[in-house]
């Protein structure tokens, strides 16, 4: 600890906050570290000058902080992907300072008292673990050091309100839960109070939260506890004063920070929300930030929540999060009081609109088979949703899917594997990685189900999600033939592909197998055996499949194109095959397709930049009704069209890419952060073959208009 004994208040107390992220390959979690901001802000409120806070949010900074000077009380947070690094900072702590009081809070806990319990007796690293709202039970454990002179026996001596702590292997002490706090503006901003600002470096997102609490009780997720379903908010006018103060913040970083995120579990679904939302537009158009913005939209609401969209002109996508469309699986996850049927019916609505749609699908929820979830598949992207992600089932901590009950009664199976880029090695050369476990068989899917559904998965990332080929996903819908189809026959014709997609293919099918382990026992002794660590860096394990193998397709993406163009010819079958119109305009899509999707990513990606001939008006085609066939935009002699990227779409992939690299693993998180609906070509009519200047403007207009367009191009 320090050279001064804190006895005697000789010295402000100092105190260490993380919210850590590996960087070992690239930025894991990309977030501001808000959750530890407010729990700084309130402290010194409480405490003023009685304390010194230092927050954190990389590894090797709070790695070198440790060592260099101790501090007094060092705060981790608690979550899938930090829980495991958080437990090596503890330990390293205790090496180089034993008197250090080590304290966790986080959602990352059972949610049953005697698992609790067990958790806290076997973690005993961890001396102080916060029950919910962290902030007032902080205080109450900051006053208790302050009492005893940082005394870990005399701090344990009774309880702590808002904590539970650890006494021996077999007893661990309660203090009472406190209430939750329902005037938030009571807890000091930590942007107003000046604790976010180290974190403007341009690798990090800053996030904002309005209101705290959920009225949904999902049973796979950590908002589903019934202590938190009642929601409290934050003032209007503080919202907008830290959007003020961001933006302002956003204006000064050294790299170009694109985006915002909200860590509000369903935006936009309150009344109130439209005032922040109209505020942001007004921010927009002073200084074009935030150009995305991620956030959970509302379950419900859906109506609100388009005027908000609306508003906001694209930059905040419309999240479905359905999980499931199947009745029987919905009630077992209790999502009753979310109506599904609502939420797709409105995405056409949203597509008219230009408004872009997400929405997420989870396999191996209770009551799920294959069956169900590829209906689930189809009925979401037959509805027009213009990303779907598909995730497998993971059994978190303090929801209660984990629970023993829920175990027994769906019988589930699971296995274990690596979190992707949620590793790194400390100073003191010890391993830190994260493990999470999946479902991958219940009592109505086999462990088959689940190897065949995320094949199906492959396909919905590479060929359905973000646009790049929606053309011809338009033109299927207008032609009654089944998307889902498709994605099954890319399947099981994969070995009528070229080389280069089986390849890919037959990666993510290995590696799909190749990650899962038994026990998370086993899979930690691999890694530490026989130098495994360097598989993480090289990627041969411990990716994301889906994001890894998107990325990988992007590298031989005309060999995909030719793949699925002859793969959907077979589905049309005669109409296309012998009818000279309908031939004309597939040949067309395909054309645009090429062109739309070519070199994303490669040096070169801004000089290469393919030209084709175009019978018919796509771009324009995109905008217009859902219903309106494609020959109606025929135009009256072939042009050729060239695909590039905008200046402003150079400049933000080109930050990207400094940000996250030109990895696979890189690629995946730049598709994250931009959306895979914005890093597309753009077409445009080169201007010495243009035939009249009502031409010029219809293909040119697909520049500006991209972002609005119905279905993306």
């Amino acid at each position: 600890m320090s050279d001064r004994s804190y006895a005697g208040n000789l010295r402000p107390l100092n105190i260490y906050l993380g919210d850590l992220t590996y960087t070992t390959l690239s930025l894991a979690t990309d977030a501001f570290p808000l959750n530890i901001g407010f729990i700084a802000a309130y402290a010194e409120k409480v405490f003023g000058s009685e304390v010194n806070l230092k927050l954190f949010k990389y590894i090797d900074d709070l790695d070198q902080a440790i060592n260099e000077r101790p501090p007094d009380i060092l705060g981790l947070t608690n979550y899938p992907w930090n829980f495991h690094v958080g437990q090596e900072m503890f330990r390293m702590t205790r090496a180089v300072s034993p008197e250090t009081i080590c304290v966790m809070g986080g959602p990352n806990i059972p949610l049953e008292d005697d698992d609790r319990t067990t958790f806290i007796k076997r973690n005993s690293l961890i001396d102080f673990y916060a029950y919910l709202e962290g902030e007032e039970a902080f205080a109450e454990l900051v006053k208790r050091a302050m009492e005893t002179g940082v005394d870990r026996a005399k701090m344990k001596a009774t309880p702590i309100d808002g904590f539970v702590h650890r006494l021996s292997d077999t007893e661990v002490m309660k203090g009472a839960m406190l209430t939750r706090r329902k005037i938030l503006d009571d807890i000091p901003s930590p942007y107003l109070s000046g604790f976010m600002d180290k974190f403007f470096d341009g690798k990090l997102a800053p996030m904002l939260e309005t209101n705290r609490g959920c009225p949904f009780s999902c049973t796979f997720c950590h908002e589903g506890n019934q202590l938190i379903s009642k929601v409290n908010f934050f003032s209007v006018d503080r919202v907008k004063a830290e959007l003020d103060y961001i933006a302002a913040a956003v204006r000064k970083a050294p790299i170009l920070t694109s985006h915002l995120m909200f860590a509000d579990p369903n935006f936009a679904m309150y009344e109130r929300d439209y005032e922040i939302v109209e505020h942001i537009e007004g921010i927009q158009q002073k200084q074009n930030w935030p150009r995305s913005i991620f956030a959970s939209t509302g379950k419900n609401k859906k109506e609100r929540i388009a005027k908000a969209l609306r508003k906001l002109n694209g930059t905040l996508s419309m999240w479905m999060s359905v999980q499931s469309m199947d009745p029987v699986v919905l009630h077992e996850i209790q999502r009753d009081n979310i109506s599904t049927s609502e939420m797709i019916a409105l995405a056409g609505v949203y597509q008219e609109l230009g408004l872009p749609t997400f929405s997420e699908l989870i396999l191996g929820l209770p009551g799920d088979s294959y069956e169900r979830h590829v209906r689930s598949i189809s009925q979401v992207v037959e509805a027009g949703i213009n990303v779907v992600e598909v995730y497998s089932c993971m059994l978190l901590n303090g929801t209660k899917l984990v629970t023993a009950f829920s175990r027994a009664t769906h019988k589930i199976g699971s296995h274990f594997r690596i979190l992707p880029r949620d590793f790194g090695k400390l100073q003191n050369g010890r391993i830190a990685v994260e493990i999470e476990e999946v479902i991958t068989s219940t009592s109505t899917m086999s462990f088959q189900d689940y190897q065949d559904a995320r094949k199906l998965h492959l396909m919905v990332a590479v060929v359905y999600n973000g646009g790049g080929l929606s053309p011809l996903l338009r033109f299927m819908r207008q032609s009654k033939v089944p998307i889902i189809g498709l994605l099954q026959r890319l399947v099981t014709d994969i070995r009528q592909a070229p080389p280069s997609v089986q390849a890919v293919f037959d990666s993510f099918v290995r590696l799909t197998r190749d990650e899962l382990w038994e026990s998370e026992e086993s899979l930690r002794a691999y890694i530490y055996a026989d130098n495994n660590y360097e598989k993480l860096l090289t990627g041969e394990i411990g990716i994301n499949l889906i994001q890894v193998h998107t990325a990988m397709s992007l590298a031989v993406i005309d060999e995909w194109v030719d793949y699925i163009f002859r793969t959907a010819k077979t589905l049309f079958g005669e109409e296309v095959c012998n009818h000279d119109a309908e031939a004309e305009i597939f040949d067309d899509i395909r054309a645009f397709c090429e062109g739309r999707v070519h070199n994303i990513f490669g040096d070169d990606r801004n000089e290469d930049c393919p030209s084709v001939e175009l019978r018919y008006d796509i771009a324009r085609w995109m905008r217009s009704p859902l219903a309106t066939p494609l020959s109606e935009f025929k135009f009256k002699s072939a042009v050729k069209v060239e695909f590039g990227f905008s200046d402003a779409k150079k400049e933000e992939m080109a930050a990207q890419i400094k940000r996250y690299g030109t990895t696979a693993t890189g690629i995946g998180r730049i598709l994250i952060q931009m959306g895979r609906d914005r890093i597309w070509r753009e077409p445009s009519a080169l201007p010495a073959l243009s035939r009249s200047n009502e031409l010029q403007s219809s293909v040119q207009t697909a520049i500006l208009g991209a972002s609005m367009s119905v279905e993306p191009l």
